[in-house]
């Protein structure tokens, strides 16, 4: 039997095949059962009680918790507070990172979107952190123009309950609808 060995780094480089890949994703509200899913294998788990708070004025219908079900995994996320009187407010959005680029995103914020104008709401608004340059750009690209600068203080509560302050240097954008 005759082995051949390639030479070391030989197969680093070679592209063997690709092909644009398109996938079967559906935006829907948020299920109790995607909860501990949007944890995303531990790199969320400190938000578990933001979910469970969110959760229950999801079902109550102050607001909506969107996901971008892949194979009924929550790949994305996006939160849209409808109590504000004069706009919606879209916060929360993320899609899981080896996804990122494929138009999850954009989908997302699209609906959300749609809904808000459903619901009667003028605009839609959202903060996104200054150095967020990706979001930034898709945010402008769907529209999304900045009316303010400022910090964000908030606070959330840890799976071993402790307390975390977040100050967050932020530009306000807002979407006429």
């Amino acid at each position: 039997m005759i082995r051949r060995v390639a030479p070391p780094g030989s197969f680093t480089n070679v592209v063997y095949r690709r092909a644009d890949v398109q996938l079967p994703v559906v935006i829907r509200g948020a299920h109790h059962d995607d909860l501990a899913k949007l944890e995303w294998f531990g790199t969320y788990t400190h938000f578990r009680d933001i979910f469970q708070r969110t959760w229950a004025d999801h079902v109550a219908g102050r607001r909506l918790m969107l996901v971008a079900d892949l194979n009924d995994f929550p790949a994305g996320q996006v939160w849209l507070d409808m109590s504000p009187t004069e706009y919606a407010y879209v916060y929360a959005f993320r899609v899981w990172e080896p996804l990122r680029g494929g138009g999850i995103g954009t989908l997302l914020l699209q609906t959300a979107q749609h809904i808000a104008k459903e619901q009667g709401f003028a605009q839609v608004q959202l903060a996104v952190e200054r150095t967020n340059s990706a979001a930034l750009h898709l945010y402008e690209r769907l529209g999304y123009r900045t009316f303010s600068q400022r910090i964000d203080v908030w606070s959330y509560v840890d799976q071993h309950g402790t307390t975390h302050w977040v100050e967050e240097d932020v530009w306000g954008m807002r979407r006429w609808l």
